[in-house]
């Protein structure tokens, strides 16, 4: 029964499927789609449909997270009756059951009202196993009590877990208090968030680590994952038995199908342009749906337009074996050659390389394990303004998301140091700027390659400079938020963020359109989601819906 509380986080409405790409990269628009998919294009305009088969599916398998956690934390009591003498490994197990219910209630606060807004609307409070079919239809609470709850069960989740930090696949106590600080922050208790933070800081032993682990700890390399630096990630390998996510559980994740990269096909033929755009010639790499919406890359700082129709390439010889240096099509030279000069001087921020693959200068294994290029997205032939970066993050980089039967091994860090570091900062910005300021720093010089605990060239002086992002971008200026941004893009954690500073207007003038469109904000409705219909109407409608909806 534990375990199943574990596998909460492993439905198709959440980290095995719909989490990201069906879901939060869409609201924050780290990803657009290379077409207006069925109910995705409305999810991208923050507007999302009470019918859509995403969202639904995302609410129940919260709300059934919960209900295995609940099961578990029942099953525990029951054994302890007829068992108490096993009551110290009982108690550990009720910690970790404790841990998974605030975890699926944290993840279940997209649906939230704003939490500024008074009396805004939380998920329904589910304690224990209903018995009744009343008890199964609890009204859904306010956002106070929401996050009152969720504080309630980690603080009694925090000290059955003390002690136990070996596991790193199962709940630890840091892990315990590293959601409880980032639930302090998201429910707007930002003094409350500071004493478990310096708790974390300079007692858990964790450490940012280096950036040459740094680089490689999103992809599924074993070795760079359950590192130093993460307090709780959800775990995921591949499973060779299970064709995809949608058959119900899965250890491993099918969400980078969505936005698998393309790898360019050595072995084509025909031409890739003409005199209007080039004929894009990828290999299947998975769907391919979502691709990173051009203004991201702008955000990080790098400012070429897209580089236009391919040439021909000077030095191919056909009779030789095809590859990334023999290919009869390549960039325009000097366009490749300034591409590289970005990142070599860092003129554009390095993150932008751990999470984006730029199409025909990146590369990464084919099916056949040669080296190839990062293609551009096939809906895109015609279309030679739109950058189409690929997804990089949580992506198979030996080969295509095929050849891990649609299973990605990737975890998935739920919280990380840096993100503690950065919330710190956020809390004390105010009160001690320079001691702020040094935790934002210690972020920042870790992405530039250099030690985080020493001052570096790149050391932010105030929290006011410039930073990647264009001016005229909300972020230009603010050093605090284009940081956790960056440090946690494509990571799910920035619509948190959004809704937290209520930022989605600005964030709107930034981004403009998505191939669904030009977007608007609908005011409080931009922030949340609504209850799905089929959850009113078991409810008979009694339940209320979110506002805006």
């Amino acid at each position: 029964m534990l375990t199943s509380s574990y596998a909460g986080s492993h439905t198709q409405g959440l980290y095995a499927f719909y989490w990201f790409p069906m879901g939060l990269y869409l609201y924050d628009h780290s990803s657009d789609t290379d077409g207006t998919y069925d109910l995705r294009a409305t999810q991208m305009s923050n507007n999302t449909n009470t019918d859509c088969p995403y969202n639904t599916q995302t609410y129940s398998d919260v709300m059934r997270w919960i209900q295995l956690s609940n099961a578990a934390l029942e099953g525990i009591e029951k054994v302890r009756a007829i068992h108490p003498a096993d009551s110290t490994a009982l108690n550990y197990m009720k910690g970790q059951a404790l841990f998974n219910r605030a975890l699926a209630y944290w993840h279940g606060q997209i649906f939230f009202e704003i939490e500024s807004k008074a009396g805004g609307l939380g998920l329904p409070i589910i304690d224990k196993v209903p018995t009744t079919i009343d008890q199964m239809m609890p009204p859904r609470a306010t956002t106070v009590d929401s996050w009152n709850f969720i504080i309630s069960t980690l603080n009694q989740a925090i000290p059955l877990l003390k002690g136990y930090n070996t596991d790193l696949t199962r709940a630890t106590e840091w892990a315990a208090k590293g959601l409880l600080a980032k639930v302090y922050m998201q429910a707007r208790r930002p003094s409350k968030a500071v004493p478990v933070m310096e708790d974390i800081i300079n007692n858990s032993s964790k450490a940012l680590v280096a950036n040459s682990i740094y680089v490689d700890m999103f992809y599924g390399n074993p070795k760079n994952e359950f590192n130093k630096e993460n307090l709780y990630e959800i775990d995921m390998t591949e499973n060779t038995t299970q064709n995809g996510p949608w058959a119900g559980y899965t250890t491993g994740s099918g969400m980078p199908m969505v936005f698998a990269p393309w790898p360019l096909n050595l072995d084509f033929r025909n031409k890739p342009s003409t005199t209007a755009y080039d004929i894009i010639t990828n290999a299947t790499g998975g769907w391919g749906n979502n691709y990173v919406h051009d203004a991201n890359i702008l955000r990080f700082g790098f400012t070429l337009p897209a580089p236009g129709i391919r040439v021909k390439n000077p030095n191919f010889v056909s009779s030789a074996t095809r590859s990334t240096t023999n290919l009869p099509y390549i960039l325009d030279t000097a366009y490749y050659n300034k591409s590289l000069a970005i990142r070599a001087n860092k003129v554009a921020d390095p993150r932008l390389y751990v999470c984006a693959g730029q199409p025909y200068v990146d590369t990464f294994e084919d099916a056949l394990g040669r080296v190839t290029f990062y293609d551009r997205s096939p809906a895109l032939n015609s279309m030679p303004q739109i950058l189409s970066w690929n997804h990089k993050k949580f992506t198979n980089r030996l080969g295509t998301e095929a050849e891990l039967n649609f299973s990605s091994p990737a975890n998935y860090p739920v919280v990380r140091l840096a993100d503690i570091y950065l919330l710190y900062a956020e809390a004390l910005k105010d009160s001690l700027p320079v001691k702020a300021l040094e935790y934002v720093n210690k972020v920042h010089r870790r992405a530039y390659n250099y030690p985080s605990d020493s001052p570096s060239p790149v050391d932010y002086k105030t929290f006011n400079d410039a930073t990647m992002a264009p001016v005229g971008d909300h972020l230009h200026n603010d050093v605090l938020k284009y940081e956790r941004w960056a440090e946690l893009f494509a990571e799910g954690q920035w619509w948190f963020d959004i809704r937290r500073w209520e930022i989605g207007q600005q964030e709107i003038a930034y981004y403009k359109t998505t191939r669904n469109g030009t977007l608007t904000y609908n005011g409080i409705g931009y922030y949340v989601q609504p209850i799905p219909q089929t959850e009113i109407d078991r409810y008979h409608g009694t339940i209320k819906q979110s506002e805006g909806y």
